[in-house]
């Protein structure tokens, strides 16, 4: 499919999606103190402008691509509007990944957009519209931040590098053995920082601003179009629980500099 499908006019349609739900975001915090708001679970909110901000990036992804299918945080899954042979491309997206943060007007988050074929992310675009920092990655065309080239740190020690996470909602039941793992991270690593966003995390270990990362209950779309990012920018990531990284619900990512002090770190046998 990669072989027909332009990537370069699919990235025109995920940087005009991303940059029109990051405005509809920004606009919107105004409105803030009135609208609706929606518990997942605990410590997990939506809002009624996640789910305007993820429509809008549908709209515009449909008209471009009615053959595509959807997957969103907010809205599920679209089957494609035009039936074809195969299975069709996917955008699995995230229109605000950072909500609790948006909802306090922390500014940290991010609109997400992933280009799926063949179960296989080619295309990922993370827009930070505090910042107007437009992170984004082609598959074999390297990783860009506003333009210019990213490539990850190369830091060799963990003590003079960084390493990110977001935690675990209140309930999970991995609670106990993070614990044990941030612990072992935080006495290890010249620091731990908690954004509270997964995408801008791992869109900061394919720029080289951090040199790790670790989440834990995340979905697809938290993490698809990072995993372009991080593979283009030299990067690794992976899935701690055997499953493939679309599926996994606990990755881990680094730079390879740091790759087997990490996975020591957080497997307990460093």
């Amino acid at each position: 499919m990669t072989d027909t499908l332009d990537l370069l006019a699919a990235y025109k349609v995920a940087e005009r999606a991303a940059r029109a739900a990051g405005a509809h975001l920004q606009a919107s915090r105004s409105r803030l103190n009135a609208v609706a708001l929606m518990r997942k679970q605990p410590g997990d909110l939506a809002s009624e402008i996640d789910h305007e901000a993820e429509q809008q990036i549908l709209d515009v992804v449909r008209r471009a691509y009615p053959g595509h299918a959807f997957l969103g945080e907010e809205i599920g899954r679209h089957e494609a509007v035009v039936a074809g042979d195969g299975e069709p491309p996917l955008w699995v997206v995230d229109p605000l990944d950072g909500t609790a943060n948006y909802l306090r007007g922390y500014p940290q988050y991010a609109v997400s957009i992933a280009l799926v074929v063949d179960g296989m992310p080619v295309l990922g675009t993370i827009f930070d519209p505090c910042r107007n920092e437009f992170f984004a990655a082609i598959r074999g065309r390297g990783a860009r931040l506003n333009g210019a080239a990213l490539q990850c740190a190369d830091r060799a020690r963990p003590i003079d590098a960084l390493a990110a996470t977001v935690f675990p909602k209140p309930t999970s039941p991995r609670m106990g053995s993070y614990l044990g793992e941030f612990g072992r991270v935080l006495r290890s690593f010249g620091g731990v920082r908690r954004s509270g966003s997964m995408a801008l995390e791992l869109a900061y270990l394919a720029a080289g601003r951090i040199d790790a990362f670790w989440e834990h209950d995340m979905g697809a779309w938290d993490a698809a179009a990072g995993i372009v990012l991080l593979q283009e920018a030299g990067a690794g990531i992976v899935a701690r629980d055997g499953l493939p990284l679309l599926e996994s619900r606990s990755l881990a990512a680094s730079t390879p500099a740091m790759r087997e002090a990490f996975d020591a770190l957080l497997s307990h046998t460093g």
